[in-house]
């Protein structure tokens, strides 16, 4: 009960009134749009698509990420800008309120002898919660633009689309992987890094636990390896499509650790914080 009552206000002030911050998933969504639609423009041209494709068609772009990296002496690395950003903007949103909610009042909340855990169980919620939020926004924007392009309002995909534009092996991925591996297992990560950023911001501080992640993300651009778990955000990297690429399941299994090792250190290391420090 007492964490319904923390929860509450972390919604309100964690999210309801931040809420401005997650423009950003907005307008990578735009910007995804646009270069699915052009992809779909220059299908249409050579006569291989005659449709307008899906909204699915058009989120199932956007998520993509990068392909499985193979390190090339002629030619440089690039880094997936427009992912990087998204997920940069999520840890952003993460970064700094439960750290600042805990210099403000959280303090005053331990001395009262008020549910340490309660509070720290809150803060968790209110991750997962922003988590979901962030995803929904920019989803709903992909499905807003997709529709103004002339997509049909279809959860659906189109798999001439897919093929022509990911290869050959879409054909092996059906509908149900395809689901898993860009929208369950990315917001599954996500919300199990956030709340590996949640608990580093009050070990380390907001700025050097955001810039950590950001440094993990780049690495799991680079190098496609199951303990950088960055990877596991873009399905393009799944061993669904590429077979060099990281079983999903992993993720789900990593996720699930990394949460529960978040949740008992979180509240070990609140239920033995000194306060008078």
């Amino acid at each position: 009960m007492q964490t319904l009552t923390y929860l509450k206000r972390d919604l309100r002030l964690g999210l309801l009134n931040r809420s401005y911050l997650l423009i950003v998933a907005g307008v990578f969504s735009f910007v995804m749009v646009q270069q699915c639609s052009n992809a779909m423009e220059a299908l249409k041209s050579i006569d291989y698509m005659w449709s307008n494709g899906t909204v699915m068609d058009y989120y199932i772009y956007s998520i993509k990420g990068m392909n499985y990296y193979r390190f090339d002496p002629r030619s440089s690395f690039e880094l997936p800008l427009l992912w990087f950003i998204f997920q940069m903007g999520m840890s952003y949103f993460i970064a700094h309120y439960s750290e600042k909610d805990y210099s403000d009042n959280g303090v005053n909340v331990f001395v009262s002898g008020r549910s340490r855990s309660s509070w720290w169980f809150s803060k968790m919620i209110w991750c997962f919660v922003s988590v979901i939020a962030y995803y929904f926004v920019s989803f709903v924007t992909c499905v807003l633009f997709a529709v103004l392009r002339g997509a049909d309002l279809s959860m659906s995909v189109s798999y001439d689309f897919l093929k022509a534009y990911f290869g050959y092996n879409m054909t092996f991925v059906s509908y149900t992987d395809l689901i898993l591996i860009s929208i369950i297992v990315p917001i599954a990560v996500s919300t199990a890094i956030c709340l590996v950023q949640l608990l580093l911001s009050f070990v380390i501080s907001s700025v050097n636990s955001f810039a950590l992640i950001c440094g993990i993300y780049v690495l799991s651009a680079y190098y496609t390896v199951w303990f950088l778990p960055g990877s596991f955000t873009m399905w393009l990297r799944s061993s669904y499509f590429d077979e060099n690429g990281l079983n999903p399941l992993s993720g789900i299994l990593l996720s699930g650790l990394l949460v529960l090792i978040v949740c008992l250190v979180g509240k070990e290391y609140f239920e033995m914080k000194d306060i008078i420090k």
